[in-house]
């Protein structure tokens, strides 16, 4: 702030320099009010980055649970048949070889079957939710004509199992992570009903070497090699469920050959693999906020490993009209100062045969 100031007429000894700029005070109030106007602006522009980060992760999420549910009922539109919790189910699930894939939950559970019933939420004394799945699926069909000039068609399964496992430390009640999704999915099972049915003893040895060594079949399509012929819906530990075949020509063993483990058990085709953990998501523990989906139809359990935590299957319905319910809940790993959720859930049309 400058002044006129009338040299004639300024009296003697009065100081002109308070004419020339701004007081102290003026100057404090003044770096005051721009200290106050940067530190608003800096706020918001933080907070909006941060808006803008959270955004970005809470649409991230949303695409995995998506995808995530999307792959799983794909699989569930080609099954055959559905396992439950109950002795057919679990003995089923005991033969099978993880081959070293990660560990399930000890409160991983199978869902009830039920003919009659409807998808609803858990009740004490009804529970019908699992937190895992398990299925065959028809992987392929092969088309071959024996050397006599038959032609036949053979069904080729495999088994798929997704269940829930410990990642990192775990859940905790602090954060809403700690668990992957993983898929352990069978070595091929050629469908002994198919082969039953071929009635000529060298046609059937001839079908079976040819799966057996993964030939070519009619389209000229060559598939995995298969060693064990499994008959749908018996008990695995009836003799006869599991055959394997004879490569040296094409005979079927009740038990184990050698070069297979023995007593049976059915392997995986590769190492199983966890889902979400190398896209920096986790399958929402039970701990997780409200807004996040988790325990919609199992009623909680936060005893041991937990239960349900996010990961959700319902079956109603008769055999040849099921029902899946499949509800995925999801939590990205990183936080950079939120936390970013998402549920989806989906309904299936499956056959049970």
């Amino acid at each position: 702030m400058r002044c006129a100031v009338n040299p004639t007429t300024t009296l003697p000894g009065s100081d002109l320099r308070r004419c020339g700029g701004f007081s102290f005070i003026e100057l404090t109030i003044v770096m005051t009010l721009l200290t106050i106007m940067v530190y608003a602006v800096t706020t918001l522009s933080v907070s909006g980055a941060q808006a803008q980060e959270y955004a970005r992760r809470l649409t991230r999420v949303s695409e995995v649970t998506q995808t995530t549910i999307d792959d799983l009922r794909m699989e569930l539109v080609s099954c055959v048949r559905i396992f439950g919790n109950d002795g057919e189910g679990t003995a089923n699930l005991s033969y099978f070889d993880l081959g070293g894939g990660p560990a399930p939950l000890a409160s991983s559970r199978l869902p009830a079957v039920t003919v009659s019933g409807s998808l609803q939420k858990d009740s004490s004394g009804n529970e019908i939710t699992g937190n895992s799945i398990f299925f065959a699926k028809l992987a392929w069909s092969d088309r071959f004509t024996t050397a006599k000039g038959n032609t036949y068609l053979v069904d080729v399964l495999r088994w798929t199992y997704e269940y829930l496992s410990i990642e990192g430390d775990g859940p905790d009640p602090e954060s809403p992570i700690g668990l992957n999704l993983v898929r352990a999915v069978s070595e091929p099972l050629v469908d002994a009903a198919s082969i039953d049915r071929i009635t000529d003893a060298d046609d059937q040895a001839e079908v079976l070497l040819h799966l057996a060594n993964g030939t070519a079949d009619d389209l000229g399509t060559s598939h995995d090699p298969c060693q064990v012929v499994w008959s749908r819906g018996d008990m695995p530990d009836v003799a006869g469920t599991f055959r394997q075949i004879n490569e040296a020509d094409g005979s079927l063993s009740t038990a184990p050959l050698i070069g297979r483990p023995d007593p049976w058990v059915i392997l995986t085709s590769s190492t199983p693999r966890g889902l979400l953990s190398y896209r920096h998501h986790s399958v929402a523990t039970n701990f997780a906020r409200g807004s996040f989906g988790v325990g919609r139809y199992g009623l909680r359990d936060d005893t041991g490993e937990g239960f349900p935590h996010g990961f959700e299957v319902q079956v109603v319905g008769p055999s040849a009209a099921r029902q899946i319910l499949l509800h995925l809940s999801c939590s990205s790993t990183n936080t950079r100062g939120q936390w970013a959720g998402s549920s989806n859930e989906v309904i299936v049309d499956a056959r049970d045969m």
